[in-house]
């Protein structure tokens, strides 16, 4: 099964120096929705390398927090301010 999953990961860090790097690791991986906020479309082996870079930054003081949305049951409403997507194909790139 190699099929992409949705994720929302969201994180907190007492550290700015950390919370930098969790950041720029993620905007790698998919779209922040707010300030420690992301919403990623990922295949397992890029979960998986996600996983171990969290893994790599994140020290007992952090938290870190993932969810994984199935495709069937995602429903989203925006309010506020608007997030600039692009949509292809069904995918958030």
């Amino acid at each position: 099964m190699n099929q992409e999953q949705l994720w929302v990961i969201a994180y907190d860090s007492p550290s700015n120096k950390r919370r930098r790097k969790l950041a720029k690791l993620l905007e790698g991986y998919g779209v922040r929705m707010q300030w420690s906020v992301f919403e990623c479309r990922l295949r397992p082996h890029q979960m998986q390398r996600l996983r171990h870079g969290l893994e790599r930054i994140a020290e007992p003081a952090d938290s870190i927090r993932l969810w994984s949305l199935p495709q069937r049951a995602v429903a989203a409403e925006q309010m506020g301010r608007d997030v600039e997507v692009t949509v292809w194909q069904d995918k958030v790139i």
